[in-house]
């Protein structure tokens, strides 16, 4: 049954509606754009944190950019997600990415199941519903299998979330290789997987600080082989962006990301 409402929501990504948001153009001046892109940030830090300028992370980011429509943080680790901070997004009319990144070899169909497991149970306690995209981070230094990513996919579906993965998808580093070669040998698992491509990162979104450039014009994420373009669900695109300090004097950041259709964003965010 998973599996079916997945496809079906998937088949409803297509049917958008364009968006309006407003940017600077070269004259320093506001201009409406209609567009299907949705724009949002993920962070390590939490949306609700308060900067040594008196404003929380959130209002940071809206007064660099816009105000984001969907918010990428993490289920476990350091400043991880609580359900104080929930409440704080949705107060502000954000949606959020569920994002887990935890260390440990990433090797077999049974690693990827316990991992998967684990973050179920942990998105259950923060009270995330069924069909909630869950991304699991793959970093670009260590090898993460197609069998692994199987068995966290597979896990994920079978307790009602969607399975992602936030990764570098160049051809050059090894996600390329292990998701392809998943979607080869287990395609029915692995065309429900949503990707979230870290590459590239355009060098004018590279650690920007310009209130004036807010995303590119065109949509040119990195496509693993056996997908295209169109089938990435979120690119990040610029990293690191409008650095500054919080109350205990650590430097943080944030990363830039768009959606293309709004049904990723409506659908499979928290």
């Amino acid at each position: 049954m998973a599996c079916r409402d997945a496809i079906k929501k998937r088949e409803k990504i297509l049917q958008t509606k364009p968006s309006v948001v407003r940017r600077h153009n070269k004259s320093g001046l506001d201009e409406i754009v209609y567009s299907t892109l949705r724009f949002g940030v993920d962070s390590k830090t939490p949306a609700n944190m308060i900067l040594q300028n008196n404003l929380t992370a959130f209002d940071w980011v809206e007064r660099n950019k816009i105000a984001p429509a969907f918010w990428g943080r993490y289920l476990t680790g350091e400043n991880c997600l609580t359900g104080e901070e929930i409440a704080f997004i949705h107060s502000n009319g954000c949606k959020i990415a569920l994002i887990c990144c935890e260390e440990g070899e990433r090797l077999t169909e049974e690693q990827g199941a316990a991992l998967g497991n684990m973050v179920c149970l942990r998105a259950f306690e923060l009270g995330a519903p069924e069909d909630t995209a869950i991304f699991l981070e793959v970093p670009e230094d260590e090898h993460t299998s197609s069998e692994f990513m199987r068995g966290y996919a597979k896990m994920l579906l079978f307790n009602g979330f969607i399975p992602g993965f936030k990764a570098n998808t160049d051809s050059v580093v090894s996600f390329d290789r292990e998701f392809s070669r998943g979607l080869q040998n287990d395609r029915e698992i692995f065309e429900l997987c949503l990707v979230w491509a870290v590459a590239p990162t355009l060098p004018e979104y590279d650690r920007m600080t310009t209130t004036h450039l807010l995303y590119p014009d065109n949509w040119v994420p990195f496509a693993p082989s056996g997908i295209t373009r169109k089938d990435i669900a979120i690119w990040q695109y610029g990293k690191d962006c409008h650095r500054i300090y919080d109350n205990d004097d650590r430097e943080t950041s944030f990363n830039l990301n768009l959606v293309k259709h709004d049904q990723i964003v409506y659908d499979f965010m928290y």
